[in-house]
């Protein structure tokens, strides 16, 4: 088993709501919302893009769209705990899930049940805003699985912070 490759995620200075996933403190992969009040995203690892919106009121899809050939598109159903599945274009699938109550991570994990990605959001500071930890060597797959993570995890956020303030 290879060393687990750390991921910090900043929030950018540059927009609004943008955040900057670096690895050894280059940027190798970005999530952008242009509306902060729309959740939808565009993520960008290299020359790769994808666009990412959660569509539904009760019962939450998430559609991801490729910006490059092949102009794939997924669609996958999210369970009210943010249990999701999705299957990559090698065939692979993954399973993303909320893991713990109070010190809440999220985790994709593979066919065989293995964490390959772990992410973790922090409350403090507020550029500093989480840590995701690839368990295998960071590729592409796990870059756009770490991208698709956080935008859920976000939107989970937003979510419960917008119930406590009702």
């Amino acid at each position: 088993m290879t060393n687990p490759s750390i991921i910090q995620i900043i929030k950018s200075k540059e927009a609004k709501k943008r955040y900057d996933f670096l690895l050894d403190g280059k940027v190798i992969a970005f999530l952008d919302f242009p509306n902060r009040w729309v959740k939808a995203a565009m993520a960008q690892a290299g020359d790769l893009q994808w666009q990412i919106r959660r569509k539904g009121w009760w019962k939450h899809t998430i559609e991801i769209s490729a910006g490059q050939s092949p102009y794939s598109k997924w669609n996958a159903v999210m369970g009210w705990r943010g249990y999701i599945s999705i299957r990559t274009d090698d065939n692979k699938q993954f399973h993303l899930k909320r893991k713990g109550f109070w010190n809440t991570r999220w985790v994709w994990m593979n066919e065989q049940n293995e964490t390959v990605v772990e992410l973790k959001l922090n409350v403090w500071p507020s550029q500093k805003r989480g840590i995701i930890t690839l368990n295998n060597t960071a590729n592409t797959s796990l870059v756009w699985l770490s991208l698709v993570g956080w935008f859920i995890a976000i939107c989970a956020r937003e979510d419960a912070r917008a119930a406590a303030a009702s």
